[in-house]
């Protein structure tokens, strides 16, 4: 049940990743910030997100051609 669980989660929030980069990164340091997580728990979901912001930047730049 609690494997289930943490796969839903871990599937939202690579969603929102997807979603919305900046934030989830915003958030992630938030966290960092307040110490309510460990700097090193979210380094997966950080990674996706900062792929996402070059993925976005990269198509922006794209367009402006």
């Amino acid at each position: 049940m609690i494997d289930r669980y943490r796969r839903r989660v871990s599937a939202i929030v690579i969603e929102m990743a997807k979603d919305d980069p900046e934030l989830v990164l915003e958030m992630i340091k938030q966290l960092k910030q307040s110490g309510e997580i460990e700097a090193d728990d979210l380094v997966h979901v950080e990674r996706i997100a900062r792929q996402w912001v070059k993925i976005s930047r990269d198509n922006l730049k794209k367009a402006r051609r």
